[in-house]
């Protein structure tokens, strides 16, 4: 598989993120962990309220607790993080990043590389890619440019802010009687035993062909009760995962300082961040690419 080199990662972003992905073969995933389950349909229309397993509830207001606390981390209203990034092209391009994010549904992300800085965001529930040369563009369904047999066409994240950050989006289903959450077992990922929880979005538009998209799994190590990745899949089955590790707390909050984004099991971006704070007060202007 090969990433077309004028989009980001998504990281989710978080997230799945904003990128666009090419078929040259058929994507194969690869170790240490395999995803072996196709997304799931929704549920009938109106569930009143979503089904939430018992055990599969309790993994995650513990994973909360030990991360810092259902409210503190939801005391976090925005954060910044910096440090560097690897995109993984057919050669490595590393650079520094820069990555924001707002609530749970802003986030923006800027690498300044050797041939410029690439920037994307998500506000509002619509994705803006920045180019090296200043070219700016949005997401949509599909792109033009990309034969449609290709292309994975682009879905906005769950959870866009989540991605240096992911215990956010934990709070936000627990919290919405909308998601469905259940208990899939314990697996291995990343040499970790993680619990496997899916949470999936309920919806109404029962006839939305990307319904099935509208879930992530959560992979919870056992022991630390750390999240040590996500999973969600983008259209035509492929996984898109996120992987986390280097944790480090930080104003009393746990925070990945380590973040690989993958799909179809080939890596797309790697993180490494240095440093984040905590609400520097980023207004919803900050994450308007111009």
């Amino acid at each position: 598989m090969r990433v077309l080199r004028f989009l980001p990662i998504t990281l989710t972003l978080f997230l799945i993120y904003p990128l666009w992905a090419q078929q040259t073969s058929n994507p194969q995933t690869g170790p240490p962990f395999t995803p072996t389950r196709a997304p799931q349909s929704q549920p009938n229309m109106n569930p009143s309220p979503a089904p939430q397993d018992s055990q599969a509830v309790s993994v995650l207001n513990q994973a909360l607790s030990a991360a810092g606390g259902a409210q503190a981390i939801k005391a976090v209203t925005d954060y910044t993080g910096s440090g560097n990034i690897t995109y993984h092209w057919n050669q490595d391009v590393q650079g520094t990043v820069t990555v924001t994010g707002g609530g749970s549904v802003n986030i923006r992300l800027d690498a300044t590389l050797p041939s410029g800085v690439r920037s994307w965001a998500i506000h509002e529930g619509q994705t803006t890619l920045k180019k090296e040369d200043g070219k700016i563009s949005q997401l949509a369904a599909t792109n033009p440019n990309v034969p449609t047999s290709d292309a994975f066409p682009y879905q906005t994240p769950l959870f866009p802010s989540s991605l240096a950050f992911p215990y956010r989006q934990l709070g936000t289903v627990l919290s919405n009687p909308s998601f469905a959450i259940s208990y899939r077992g314990v697996v291995q990922v990343d040499g970790h035993s993680a619990a496997d929880i899916q949470v999936q979005r309920v919806s109404v538009a029962a006839a939305d062909p990307m319904n099935q998209y509208h879930a992530r799994e959560f992979f919870i190590d056992t022991s630390t009760l750390q999240i040590v990745m996500t999973q969600d899949f983008v259209p035509k089955n492929v996984a898109h995962q996120i992987h986390y590790s280097d944790y480090r707390a930080i104003s009393g909050v746990l925070v990945p300082f380590a973040i690989t984004e993958k799909l179809g099991g080939q890596p797309i971006s790697t993180i490494q961040l240095s440093q984040i704070t905590f609400n520097s007060g980023l207004q919803d202007s900050a994450f308007v690419l111009q």
